[in-house]
């Protein structure tokens, strides 16, 4: 019965590895000190990049030129008619007459 109460070896050398890797409190503000400063770092990289003051790309379609506009616009609508077309062949609603 006593036996059958025993913990596993492998048990009892997991725990024994995790009271090793418990850190002390020294060690954990050390690593949030290094997180805070990585956090700054990000903070200050993307001030510099400028990040922040990049246009939306609603933006970027209205800064094009009307012809650039224009062209964009008939090819989006090209791509959609031949998508539906090739749908439309590939589920048999419509059939080539020859």
């Amino acid at each position: 019965m006593a036996e059958d109460q025993r913990e596993p070896a492998w048990i009892a050398d997991l725990g024994e590895q995790q009271q090793g890797m418990v850190e002390s409190p020294q060690e954990q503000a050390a690593q949030a000190d290094m997180v805070e400063g990585l956090r700054e770092q990000m903070i200050q990289a993307e001030e510099a990049s400028g990040a922040e003051g990049q246009a939306p790309l609603a933006r970027v379609f209205l800064n094009l030129a009307p012809w650039q506009r224009l062209l964009l616009a008939v090819l989006i609508f090209l791509d959609v008619a031949l998508c539906g077309c090739m749908a439309l062949l590939m589920t048999g609603r419509v059939v080539f007459p020859f």
